[in-house]
């Protein structure tokens, strides 16, 4: 049999699960001598691939958004999908496929079901009928963190020995960066303060951005640092909203989207990563963040105590108090954050994409084996 990748999530300034089909799609074509197709949209960046790879682009960019959607519900697995094995993200699967195609949904969260209110109403229509045909066309389910499996049997009841965990992980490329040329150039173009913290994420309600804000807000009266939004503009979030009230807003800076070439420099030149999202199936951006060497505060909720392990400082995301004392204890104890920064690099170290992409490769050789058939 061979490998169908549906990557037609995969654009320009790609974060989240893009960064996952990158990373791990990429680390297993270059382990896997199985026959592979990627497909991609017309305009989406080259996806790095091995040999045994064959990457095909579809009629339609990301951007055409209802083409993207028509295509793959009708056009892709008559197309591609015979006798085939398909890897797709979460609920991305074509409506038209194939009787002898065996389906591998990548699974990195069910906010749709948690947080809907986080999604434009038509997206949490669409993609919780397509979740419903998900549920019964699908042979195995891969999850992103132990989390993610709890959450599929839960709300979806897939049973859990039809769940694998293939976890994220986070670039080789992340580590602390000390070049001072480097670091002054970074701050320069981005014209970043001496001391901030840095927030990493589009403006989507799930962030909680708004809250954090707040906790800086109250914070500001006892430290000198600026808060850094480094992210894209999401939905039914606009800056000025994330501002309205704040007495700060001199001190709340956003960058907008940051390359990820300079994303190690600017989590190495921040005094701490605060991360306090309502609802993460995974959350790479912590291990980016311990990976070179920052401080991280995050929520104790969903897959994120399980990702930061040991190395960071948990708060409930719900409450502006806690956000703020968190971050007090990290900014003014020195100890906290010298333990925290030693800490996170080993943590970061617990997964890695390789072995992610060799465990997804065991996981596919069993299927064509015909032994999860």
């Amino acid at each position: 049999m061979n490998v169908v990748i549906n990557a037609l999530q995969y654009k320009q300034d790609s974060s989240g699960i893009g960064v996952m089909l990158r990373e791990l799609i990429g680390a297993y074509t270059s382990i896997s001598s199985r026959p592979c197709r990627i497909v991609l949209p017309s305009d989406g960046p080259d996806l790095p691939a091995g040999p045994s790879a064959q990457v095909v682009r579809a009629p339609c960019s990301y951007g055409q958004g209802l083409r993207r959607m028509g295509f793959q519900s009708f056009r892709m697995g008559p197309r591609y999908c015979r006798g085939s094995i398909l890897l797709t993200t979460d609920s991305k699967i074509p409506f038209l496929l194939p009787e002898d195609c065996f389906v591998i949904p990548i699974v990195t969260d069910l906010a749709v079901y948690r947080l809907p209110g986080a999604y434009r109403p038509s997206r949490t229509v669409w993609w919780r009928a397509q979740y419903r045909y998900v549920r019964r066309r699908a042979g195995l389910f891969l999850a992103v963190s132990s989390f993610t499996k709890r959450e599929l049997t839960d709300v979806l009841h897939v049973p859990p020995e039809k769940i694998e965990v293939v976890p994220c992980a986070c670039s080789p490329r992340f580590r602390p960066v000390r070049d001072g040329q480097l670091l002054a150039e970074l701050r320069r173009k981005y014209r970043l303060p001496d001391r901030f913290v840095l927030f990493v994420g589009n403006l989507n309600p799930r962030k909680n951005l708004r809250r954090l804000v707040q906790a800086f807000d109250l914070a500001k009266q006892r430290i000198p640092h600026q808060l850094v939004v480094a992210g894209g503009q999401g939905w039914r979030l606009r800056q000025e909203d994330v501002l309205e009230g704040i007495t700060h807003r001199e001190d709340v800076r956003f960058i907008g989207y940051v390359p990820d070439e300079e994303m190690p420099a600017l989590y190495s030149a921040a005094e701490l990563f605060a991360f306090p999202s309502l609802y993460e199936g995974f959350g790479i951006p912590v291990l980016e963040a311990q990976s070179c060497g920052t401080p991280v505060l995050t929520s104790a909720c969903s897959a994120l105590p399980e990702v930061g392990g040991d190395a960071a400082v948990y708060v409930d995301p719900m409450d502006v108090e806690a956000i703020r004392a968190g971050m007090l204890r990290i900014l003014e104890d020195p100890g906290t954050a010298r333990r925290l920064a030693q800490q996170g690099p080993a943590n970061a170290g617990r997964s890695c994409w390789l072995d992610s992409a060799r465990r997804l490769d065991r996981i596919i050789e069993a299927v064509a084996e015909g032994r999860w058939l």
